[in-house]
């Protein structure tokens, strides 16, 4: 499975530079992503809750990057420490009980007038139809990815700058390739044919969500 298309971080950029910015990306996963963004600010420091993802991180030796194991729950960093917090494919990961908390958690560690990312997952497009109809990749997480949202528009803390549609497009080689990428847990015997009606290439629709924290007071 490869990315072939992503304007995640352009389109942040548009609203947001990250350059001559301390960024911290909660959520890393295995450091694909990480890449861009260390490229693009002065220090990114990542955290991943998955020890083997962030091992994967780790092997990628990024320049001007740097990771720890931890949840976005509960960060092991002081209060306003960074220029800028991005939540990548991340929040709707946590326990819906612990989302508030999360977003409480990168408030906290934001400085004044800085920024609060959030790349989430929407729900269409066909990478979305493949995870229900195959129960691949992460599933079915409809009900985590509306809680992710309503976490976000309904915090006291965040003020919306914008909200920004975003698309990331995956092809594959093969049946195989799809096997071993998405980890299909039904309906195995419909996969050729939904990959070849699709061209071997799939859609993911997402949504980007740019904050800054703000005073209770």
């Amino acid at each position: 499975m490869r990315r072939i298309k992503e304007e995640f971080l352009g389109k942040v950029e548009t609203v947001v530079p990250l350059k001559d910015l301390s960024v911290l990306e909660i959520g890393c996963g295995d450091g694909s992503r990480s890449i861009e963004i260390a490229s693009r600010c002065t220090a990114l420091h990542a955290i991943e809750p998955d020890k083997h993802k962030l091992r994967q991180a780790l092997a990628r030796n990024i320049p001007n990057a740097s990771f720890c194991v931890g949840p976005a729950e509960s960060l092991s960093f002081g209060d306003q420490s960074f220029d800028a917090i991005i939540f990548t494919l991340s929040l709707h990961h946590v326990p819906i009980e612990m989302m508030e908390t999360a977003i409480n958690e990168a408030v906290r560690v934001t400085r004044t007038n800085a920024y609060i990312i959030f790349l989430e997952p929407a729900q269409d497009g066909t990478f979305f139809d493949a995870e229900i109809t195959f129960d691949a990749c992460d599933g079915d997480e409809r009900k985590e990815k509306v809680a992710a949202y309503d976490a976000i528009q309904k915090h006291r803390r965040l003020r919306s700058i914008a909200e920004i549609d975003d698309e990331t497009v995956f092809q594959f080689d093969s049946v195989d390739d799809f096997n071993q990428s998405m980890m299909p847990k039904k309906n195995q015997r419909d996969i050729q044919e939904f990959l070849e009606k699709n061209n071997y290439i799939l859609r993911a629709s997402r949504r980007i969500n740019i904050c800054q924290p703000k005073s209770l007071s």
